[in-house]
């Protein structure tokens, strides 16, 4: 099926399709389309979404890719099965992830709904291109602001990044520096990042720990995994609990 093939009537909203996203970041191309949580057609965004689809194929070469969180999600509307008929649809939760190796071609993410989900595509569009369709209750505007990805519909954007002060940025570099590679749970990372949280949430104009998360989500010294850790530990030293490294001693 060609890209008319997935034309939509939307004369309400001007479709910035003039081929694949042009900011390269990393190791893929990123593009994203509003989603579930926006005030856009269901079924015009998808077909957004897999006009990109196959475009991108023709730019990167390759076989295109379709994510979601579970594979049966493609009985979920019609325009998902007629797509199914030409791309695989791969999920956290397939067996078959295990044999589709990064580089293979061009990956279109629908509706991720946390990060185990977009890390996958992401793993997957290794030296190609990578489209996210935002879900619901998930956040993708740090990974559009960390990669640079370029909107493929006019009119909707994505929220800004929490300002956190410099010497706060400081110290969550120095912590991702040191135990990042390892999430933070290789020797010494955990109390070196559970001093560092604990001298931040001492500040009077302390950040959430959204704003924390999003800092280090935008490294890649470390993966969502990490990040979430930190926020959690964070969260809970704002509720006054203390932590305790491996030899069971109070950090």
């Amino acid at each position: 099926m060609g890209l008319a093939g997935w034309a939509l009537e939307a004369p309400q909203t001007k479709l910035l399709l003039r081929g694949v996203a042009v900011t390269k970041i990393g190791h893929y191309e990123a593009a994203w389309i509003p989603g579930l949580d926006h005030e856009i057609d269901v079924d015009e965004s998808l077909a957004v979404g897999f006009r990109w689809l196959a475009e991108a194929e023709r730019t990167h070469g390759g076989r295109g890719i379709i994510v979601m969180y579970a594979k049966l999600m493609m009985r979920n509307r019609p325009l998902l099965g007629r797509a199914a008929g030409r791309w695989d649809f791969v999920s956290p939760r397939s067996r078959s992830q295990s044999g589709l190796p990064g580089g293979r071609g061009p990956v279109l993410a629908i509706w991720p709904p946390n990060d185990q989900t977009l890390e996958l595509a992401e793993q997957l569009a290794f030296g190609s291109a990578m489209c996210v369709i935002s879900g619901s209750n998930y956040d993708i505007s740090p990974w559009v602001r960390r990669t640079g990805a370029r909107g493929l519909v006019e009119g909707f954007s994505t929220t800004d990044a929490p300002d956190l002060p410099e010497d706060v940025k400081e110290s969550l570099d120095h912590m991702l520096s040191f135990g990042g590679h390892n999430s933070f749970l290789g020797a010494g990372a955990k109390e070196d990042a559970i001093r560092r949280l604990r001298e931040i949430a001492r500040r009077r104009d302390r950040p959430t720990r959204e704003a924390i998360e999003e800092h280090l989500r935008a490294s890649v010294e470390t993966d969502g995994d990490g990040a979430q850790r930190a926020g959690k530990w964070y969260a809970e030293i704002l509720e006054g609990k203390r932590h305790l490294d491996y030899r069971r001693r109070t950090i």
